[in-house]
């Protein structure tokens, strides 16, 4: 019981002024408490879009789609081994994100393989935006029911990031593999620091957010035995890498507080994906490479930060960087001419092999300058 004081007005007794004065009397309320409410969650949270008979159909389209930008996508023996052998487990592959493509990529090819395919936790803009919609329309295939689950990237991280989190474990307490791009891209704003996950990124190879972790041990609790298969997926050439500068500058329009900037940053960066689709078959060369890295076994006691830390090694160790991709880097640096790219990738390279990197060379110097410049 609390008191509350009523303000009440009492007629004063004599005086001239014949008014009235204020008195507070104390009346004892109960106070409630309101029972404890679990967040809303939508009802559709661990609804599993996957259809198999789709996903049959839709994979030569995959490879057909891919095939018109690049050679061919390499995923070894070994590394199909390493899949195969877990498949009485859960699985969580957590992969660096390179491209607009990765997802589509690492789907496609691991269900043409006869390995479990994977429902993706991917960007809402590659999944029902723009580029979702585009491949949909023009190629039939529908990531949606390849079991994908949008999450919205914003300059925040998600709400929507529970919810998600909840989805993964559904599938994973289910046996069913699942793909998060975990990379974070830290920022700072008017408000400070602020996170956001799984965007692309062609340069760098960033941390994983700890967060998309806490499924697999929520999983692993339980009894289940459940692993994190780290990932490497690497391009020759990156289709759109022409584009990510554009995209980075239309993304920091979006952040205006001013709703015509933001609009128009929001315009803009729905015509450069636009265009980058428009143009996807010619903008590719070379091939793509799919490694994967020593399997994690997730504890029950694992700490996620950890876990992140180690697939986040795993990941980076097996990340292949072969001769074009490094032409490739050396062109963004501002080498235009065969001299200058020539003298600019021996540099890199001579770094490369005293930092011990996972570096190819199986196409040569010359003939990556000549590709690169056609």
């Amino acid at each position: 019981m609390k008191e509350f004081f009523l303000h009440v007005r009492q007629s004063r007794k004599g005086g001239k002024s014949g008014g009235k004065e204020m008195k507070q009397l104390p009346i004892p309320v109960p106070i409630l408490k309101k029972p404890y409410e679990a967040p809303f969650l939508p009802r559709n949270i661990c609804e599993d879009r996957f259809d198999p008979e789709h996903c049959q159909r839709a994979a030569p389209g995959i490879e057909r789609l891919i095939s018109n930008s690049y050679r061919s996508i390499v995923l070894s023996e070994e590394s199909k081994k390493k899949i195969l052998d877990l498949v009485t487990s859960s699985i969580l592959y957590a992969s660096l994100h390179k491209s607009h493509l990765d997802h589509i990529v690492i789907c496609g090819k691991m269900l043409l393989e006869g390995l479990p395919c994977p429902r993706t936790i991917g960007g809402s803009n590659l999944l029902t935006g723009i580029i979702g919609r585009s491949v949909k329309q023009f190629t039939g295939i529908d990531m949606m029911k390849w079991g994908a689950v949008p999450l919205k990237r914003g300059p925040s991280v998600s709400h929507e990031l529970p919810y998600t989190c909840t989805q993964i474990e559904a599938f994973l307490g289910s046996n069913k593999p699942v793909l998060v791009f975990p990379e974070i891209e830290s920022s700072v704003n008017g408000n400070g620091k602020s996170i956001r996950t799984g965007r692309a990124y062609s340069e760098k190879i960033r941390k994983f957010a700890s967060s998309l972790f806490s499924p697999a041990i929520n999983v692993s609790k339980k009894g289940d035995k459940v692993y994190i298969v780290p990932i490497a997926v690497s391009y020759d050439f990156v289709a759109e890498d022409n584009y990510f500068v554009r995209l980075a500058k239309a993304d920091n329009i979006k952040k205006s507080e001013n709703p015509l900037v933001f609009f128009a940053g929001k315009l803009y960066y729905t015509f450069l994906e636009s265009h980058f689709f428009y143009n996807l078959y010619n903008l590719g060369r070379g091939n793509i490479y799919i490694d994967i890295g020593q399997p994690i076994l997730v504890e029950p006691n694992a700490s996620k930060k950890e876990l992140a830390e180690s697939a986040y090694t795993a990941a980076a160790k097996s990340y292949r960087i072969t001769m074009p991709a490094l032409v490739s880097y050396a062109i963004s640096r501002g080498a235009t001419t065969k001299d200058e790219l020539k003298k600019s990738v021996e540099r890199y390279a001579m770094i490369l092999k005293e930092t011990k990197a996972n570096f190819h060379t199986t196409l040569g110097l010359d003939k990556s300058v000549e590709v690169a410049l056609q």
